[in-house]
């Protein structure tokens, strides 16, 4: 029980500690040549643990300025992660590899591939600390294809700066002070480069407070550098030197050695501008002594030959899976032609029902539009059926009132009797009726709306004239005769 517990232990980082920098111990940040010695003894208790102590493995080695060791280790490690489907770990392993080359000479010969797959990954995951990291790195390739000589293209300092806030943006929504602290000092770089020394100092204090917070020592020396720096380039040696001196105080325990290179030779062109030259003999005997223990040269082909290496494996694996595929094909050939047979049958079955059933949906649809117009007729000739019938309905209760009453009824409430009215006279917008008795009737109307409502015995005569004809004596040209001898005009073509 007591075994199983002590493995269970063990195993804890590999279950719960999915981020890279859970596996880097206070030792490998402050000692990394120590915990190097160290590891050689310790065996990994668990698949998981041996891939994270492969990791620190490669992060001392980095931080001991060891950039091909780092490589062969950060490669190792994300092969074991990936073995283990941990995709955390090995996506951010990417980041660490992409660090490494990039730091290198001729690093565009190498590409961006791990950067890109860092980015795309950090995309996914909508981490806001991973996007920061990576519009870092994509800035700073962006800022090293400036040229610092002839200073042409300063396009290219516009993008990286957007690119750099772009990550700014990013970092502010993190607790990460170390991302903050990065992206800073390169904006307060790239501002000195510009010749905006004031904005680049401003930055540069912004990044030094972030470096303070996250306790990084080697970002805190990079900055104290860099305000040195921006001195130098206005050629204030002085307070230059009194910056180098502040970074040179600072104890970093990673990246030393080059970073210490790059202080000493910046020591030693400052001294020697101030004409001391006893500080710059010395400054410049440390500078050669460490170029010449990095063995930069040598580091390039070895990072070359691993990089190299690497990408062959890479290919090779690609190969392999093609060709077991390829053998695997061959060997089950008559399975997959079966199946593929059988597939082709199933859509040629699938594509021949859903015609049918297109066909019997547009089918159903054209006798639907059909259905629909004849409803659509038949209601309006139920329309019209039932206008017609309210007419002749109106019409039968006029004639019956006609015929049982012997009367019309004016717009004015007038009776008007008919069997003694003898015409009626149309005046501009009146109509005048004459009765036998003599008497006559004014109302408003037209003379086509009043022969509607009179019975068959009432002819229009003339355009003005309605005329009873039973009171008609003779007709002759142009004109006839009551039997009252009043005579009444007609129309050219009126016959009775």
């Amino acid at each position: 029980m007591k075994k199983v517990l002590i493995l269970l232990l063990l195993a804890c980082p590999a279950l719960y500690a999915q981020k890279l920098d859970a596996w880097v111990s206070r030792e490998a940040e402050e000692d990394p040549k120590e915990y190097i010695r160290k590891a050689a003894k310790i065996t990994p208790a668990t698949p998981a643990e041996a891939a994270g102590n492969l990791f620190v493995l490669g992060r001392c080695y980095h931080y001991l300025n060891r950039e091909d060791l780092a490589l062969k280790y950060f490669l190792l490690s994300r092969a074991a992660f990936e073995k283990l489907r941990l995709e955390e770990p090995a996506k951010d392993l990417s980041l660490e590899i992409h660090r490494v080359i990039s730091s290198q000479e001729n690093y565009e010969k190498y590409g961006d591939s791990f950067l890109n797959e860092y980015f795309t990954y950090a995309k996914k995951t909508g981490s806001n600390e991973r996007l920061a990291y990576a519009c870092n790195e994509f800035a700073k390739d962006m800022y090293a294809k400036f040229d610092f000589e002839r200073r042409s293209n300063m396009a290219v300092l516009d993008s990286a700066s957007a690119t750099f806030k772009k990550g700014l943006n990013y970092a502010g929504q993190t607790n990460n002070s170390l991302v903050k602290a990065k992206l800073y000092t390169n904006l307060g770089a790239l501002e000195t480069t510009r010749g905006n020394f004031l904005v680049g100092r401003d930055y540069y204090d912004s990044a030094i407070g972030f470096a303070q917070d996250s306790g990084d020592k080697y970002e805190l020396f990079i900055d104290h550098f860099n305000y040195g720096n921006n001195y130098f380039l206005q050629e204030n040696y002085i307070e230059a030197i009194l910056w180098f001196k502040k970074a040179e105080m600072i104890p970093i325990p990673k990246f030393r050695a080059k970073a210490t290179r790059v202080l000493y030779k910046k020591l030693m062109e400052s001294y020697d501008a101030l004409d001391q030259q006893p500080n710059r003999r010395k400054y410049q005997s440390m500078y050669t002594e460490l170029d010449n223990a990095i063995k930069d040269e040598e580091q390039n082909i070895a990072i070359h030959d691993i990089n190299v290496k690497y990408q062959v494996e890479e290919k090779d694996r690609q190969i392999s899976s093609l060709e077991q595929f390829k053998d695997k094909f061959h060997k089950n050939r008559l399975i997959f032609a079966v199946l593929l047979f059988l597939v082709f049958l199933l859509a040629m079955y699938s594509f021949v029902r859903w015609k049918k059933i297109d066909y019997r949906k547009r089918k159903l649809e054209v006798e639907k539009q059909e259905i629909q117009a004849e409803k659509e007729e038949i209601l309006a000739e139920k329309e019209e059926i039932e206008e017609i019938h309210h007419k002749t309905v109106e019409e039968l209760e006029k004639v019956k009132s006609i015929v049982t009453e012997g009367f019309i009824v004016l717009k004015d409430k007038t009776k008007l009797y008919l069997n003694d009215l003898m015409y009626i006279k149309a005046e501009d917008h009146y109509l005048h009726a004459f009765s036998n008795d003599g008497s006559s009737h004014f109302v408003r109307g037209k003379l086509s709306q009043i022969l509607g409502e009179l019975p068959p015995n009432f002819v229009k005569c003339h355009r003005s004239y309605i005329v009873n004809s039973n009171y008609i004596q003779f007709v002759q040209q142009g004109a006839l005769t009551l039997k009252n001898k009043e005579e009444i005009p007609t129309s050219r073509g009126f016959r009775l």
